[in-house]
């Protein structure tokens, strides 16, 4: 009988471990699926159990109803802290302290007050600064944008598919970067975690926010993008993230979550994303986020639709921000068992396409 090395027996020598070398090719094949799976694919997040969201309100002007969105710079009002006390106030020295710090105490305070299937976090919503799809809809229009020109790469000179910052942009992450930068030595807790949207123009505002910050050593600007953390999804090609590789080239020092698929799985390029699927699909990632991490203060990267979906799942008040712009928010979460419900499929969210430019603006 010859003799064959173990590993080939099945394939050449004969079949007596045919079935465990088959285990163990079935058990490879898996792991790779799943690793190539997104979470929305998966729907991992969608447990026997989800959280019921609620907005604590009090704390910051922005979820309170007399502040006017369209007027509110949270560059000045301290990104919207309130100046108020805290119960945890209790001692001469407390009174020292900076703004910031009083309210971070207060916000651990609550978490270890909670109850068992409850806890709080205070989640910094940053919107992407102004990306060159933006300008390319100011240039078009909404309507002519809608049905056109958001389905193309790019146009005159512009390339909108997975849109970059502009200088202005860029100039408006920075903004972020120079009131941290200020706020820090006050007392403002850094954010215990980074989470980004996998879209260029959110991973470049980012970086251009955070980098460079005078951070604790125990909490480095290190983000991880989340698959689930993007623009509405489909048709406008500005939502169409980059492969993985791509990713990885451009922005080496970005983590990308487990089962992070090379190619775009959520891009459909016929179907605009309605806003009930873009709630449940922020409503999942929040229940992702708020299962896996401990953090209180937590930093989200992103995009004004997604930003819209998860002040809704918040029950908070519409508030308009504009490109670049943050709010904070102070969450409460309470545990509910069963899965969470995923509304029904509804029609693209959008105009049907045009078979030529619309007529240019007036």
């Amino acid at each position: 009988m010859p003799i064959c090395p173990r590993i080939h027996y099945s394939l050449f020598c004969g079949v007596n471990i045919a079935i465990p070398l088959l285990f163990v090719v079935t058990l490879l094949s898996l792991t790779f699926i799943m690793r190539g799976a997104t979470t929305l694919d998966s729907e991992s997040g969608n447990e026997a159990f989800h959280f019921k969201y609620s907005i604590v309100k009090g704390y910051f002007k922005q979820s309170e109803e007399d502040t006017d969105s369209s007027k509110f710079d949270f560059r000045k009002e301290n990104f919207g802290l309130i100046d108020r006390k805290y119960e945890t106030d209790g001692s001469a020295n407390e009174d020292e302290k900076g703004q910031w710090q009083r309210f971070e105490k207060f916000a651990r305070h609550l978490n270890k007050m909670s109850k068992q299937d409850e806890q709080y976090k205070v989640l910094f919503l940053g919107r992407h600064g102004q990306g060159i799809h933006n300008v390319a809809e100011s240039k078009y229009g909404t309507p002519a944008w809608d049905c056109y020109w958001s389905m193309l790469e790019g146009a005159d000179g512009m390339t909108w598919a997975d849109a970059h910052l502009t200088e202005t942009g860029e100039d408006q992450a920075r903004d972020v970067h120079k009131l941290y930068s200020s706020l820090l030595p006050e007392g403002i807790p850094p954010p215990e975690r980074y989470y980004v949207s996998p879209l260029s123009r959110a991973i470049q505002t980012a970086n251009l926010g955070f980098q460079d910050l005078d951070l604790p050593e125990d909490k480095p600007y290190a983000p991880i993008a989340k698959e689930l953390l993007r623009e509405t999804l489909g048709v406008h090609t500005c939502d169409r993230r980059s492969t993985a590789s791509q990713i990885r080239d451009m922005f080496p020092h970005v983590e990308l979550e487990p089962g992070f698929a090379e190619e775009d799985r959520l891009y459909e390029e016929d179907y605009r994303e309605p806003p009930s699927a873009r709630k449940y699909r922020l409503e999942l990632l929040l229940d992702d986020v708020f299962t896996n991490d401990g953090g209180v203060f937590l930093s989200l990267t992103s995009h004004s639709g997604a930003i819209t979906s998860i002040l809704e799942a918040f029950g908070h008040r519409k508030f308009g921000l504009q490109t670049g712009g943050v709010i904070p928010t102070l969450v409460r979460a309470e545990k509910v068992q069963g899965r969470r419900e995923k509304p029904p499929h509804e029609p693209s969210d959008g105009p049907p396409a045009c078979t030529s430019p619309p007529p240019a603006r007036s």
